[in-house]
């Protein structure tokens, strides 16, 4: 969706723009109107995209900052953008973006190669580099001419998915070590496992980085831009791994077609007080609702191993940030800027620890007691040291990755059998897209 509304000059009262925007006032000087009855302040306009469930959020963080700097007055305007929607929406039409918009880590160089996004430096700067992680710094930084130059501002370090199981299924440690005894605990209770390795390459990756030699390379030029791309998910060992999916794929406890709304009603009670999910793989977006469907018996632990090539291999996974950035076309960008650098700070991403469950990049909120304490963010450290980071990825990576075993689950459903010669063709074509 384009948002082109254009907000400056206008009488029309923004309470009948809520199916695009929703508008809220900062500071005490604005008639009934919406006119300056002071005269005195000037008036900053900043729109905000940001998730669905991150609007009241973001709108309560905006009133905030507005009531902290009564020196000018302050209108903002909120649009709904999910991250994994981000480059699409903005892409389109970067002149007519938000002013600040959250995003994926991986996104960065796309963004920066269209002039999406302003540096950010001075004071700003190098107080957002000594007060976050150095991995998140990393992610929300481009290097130019052989220079590391910030151009966003880390806001979660837990953008990964790791295994939430019920208790009362799974007994031991031993239940959880591997997919293949996850699978055969929860088949025995007659139960599944949500794993969602269809339709989406950032879950399906977790079997291809379980072999440390399959890789991907993207070479860049001074703007970002790909230049090249390669990749060798078409080997012996690629292929390894597409045995190993075709084996998981056709176990009857394994759920591959699935989203976060399936996984959460598989865990959700019947009548009868059944459940038909065991495990499902997820991240911490879901930290709170799976932990009031399952109480006292949700457990957390990393991903297991898969049996590959006759060995049994780490699923890992990306490590990826949330990032907000400030569009490089913004008519406020020093404004904008300072409102990115607030809503990202110590006191706000502590509040979307308490409020979301989200991870932080700041290193003082991470040292709090209720971070090291949180159970789901324990793990998700954890998995962070088997996992890739979510950078430089290369853009024709996640087309082709998200319908790479389709034809799997479409023979399994037809009671068909896939030969390895059909999985080295899915491999080749997959491989052919992803080059450059």
């Amino acid at each position: 969706m384009k948002f082109m509304i254009k907000l400056a000059g206008l009488a029309l009262s923004l309470t009948t723009l809520a199916g695009v925007f929703t508008a809220c006032r900062g500071g005490d000087d604005m008639g009934a109107d919406g006119s300056d009855t002071q005269g005195s302040k000037e008036t900053v306009t900043l729109t905000i995209w940001g998730a669905q469930e991150d609007q009241q959020m973001l709108k309560e963080m905006c009133e905030a900052y507005a009531k902290e700097n009564t020196d000018k007055t302050y209108k903002f305007n909120f649009g709904v953008l999910g991250e994994k929607d981000s480059s699409d929406k903005i892409l389109n039409d970067v002149e007519a973006g938000p002013d600040i918009f959250s995003f994926p880590s991986d996104r960065i160089n796309t963004f920066y190669a269209a002039g999406a996004l302003a540096r950010i430096g001075g004071s700003i700067e190098t107080n957002v580099k000594a007060e976050n992680t150095e991995g998140s710094v990393d992610a929300a930084s481009i290097t130019v001419n052989g220079e590391s130059q910030l151009y966003a501002f880390p806001v979660t370090g837990d953008n990964c998915y790791f295994l939430y199981y019920d208790k009362s299924v799974f007994k031991t440690p031993e239940d959880l070590e591997s997919l293949d005894r996850i699978l055969d605990v929860a088949e025995a209770a007659d139960k599944n496992v949500h794993f969602r390795l269809n339709d989406d390459g950032w879950y399906l990756a977790s079997f291809f980085f379980a072999d440390e030699d399959l890789k991907y390379g993207v070479t860049y030029s001074d703007r970002m831009a790909e230049q090249s791309v390669t990749i060798n998910f078409d080997s012996e060992d690629g292929l390894e791994v597409m045995k190993s999916l075709r084996h998981y794929v056709n176990r009857a406890g394994l759920v591959a077609q699935t989203d976060d709304s399936k996984m959460i009603a598989a865990l959700t009670p019947d009548k009868n007080g059944k459940r038909e999910a065991a495990a499902v793989v997820s991240g911490t977006w879901n930290a709170s609702t799976i932990k009031r469907l399952l109480g006292d018996d949700m457990g957390v632990c990393v991903l297991p191993t898969a049996k590959i090539g006759g060995e049994d291999k780490q699923l890992s996974g990306f490590m990826g940030y949330k990032l907000l950035g400030v569009n490089g076309y913004s008519k406020n960008k020093g404004e904008a800027t300072k409102l990115a650098a607030y809503l990202t700070n110590e006191q706000n991403q502590l509040r979307r620890f308490k409020d979301r469950g989200f991870g932080p990049t700041n290193k003082n909120v991470a040292a709090t007691a209720e971070v090291t304490n949180d159970p789901v963010i324990s793990v998700v450290l954890e998995q962070a040291a088997h996992n890739r980071s979510q950078k430089n990825v290369p853009s024709t990576f996640w087309t082709p990755m998200a319908s790479l075993i389709t034809p799997l689950l479409t023979a399994k459903a037809e009671g068909k059998t896939v030969t390895d010669a059909q999985l080295q063709e899915y491999l080749n074509a997959l491989c052919k897209q992803i080059r450059k």
